[in-house]
């Protein structure tokens, strides 16, 4: 099959519904101890992976919400307090609404193309 201006869109469009498919949120309790250059960021992935292996934080809360509506959630009694919970529930709030507003985004711009 060509590859063409056509199946790079769709590739990308792939790509896009795959990173939408799920939504994660993890909200952690503990301390970190870092240093922050004048370079940037800190690797925040590389960080979290080590201080939840070396056990300086906890898991409080986590959210997983599947796009066909299914859904996880977890909250760790010890680790949890209203505060942590409305935060988490905040963040779960936001990641859904930013989806929310790229698909219609998306279904906008796809409307307009079938249009032309």
């Amino acid at each position: 099959m060509a590859k063409g201006p056509f199946s790079d869109v769709l590739q990308k469009l792939k790509d896009a519904v795959v990173d939408f498919s799920q939504l994660n949120v993890r909200t952690f309790v503990g301390s970190l101890d870092i240093a922050i250059s004048g370079a940037g960021d800190p690797d925040w992935d590389a960080l979290m992976k080590k201080a939840v292996t070396d056990g300086k934080v906890k898991l409080a809360a986590s959210t997983t919400v599947r796009i066909d509506g299914d859904s996880d959630n977890f909250e760790d009694p010890d680790h949890i307090t209203a505060g942590l919970r409305e935060a988490h529930a905040n963040a779960v709030k936001a990641g859904l609404e930013s989806r929310h507003a790229i698909l219609e985004t998306v279904k906008s711009e796809i409307k307009s193309l079938i249009k032309t």
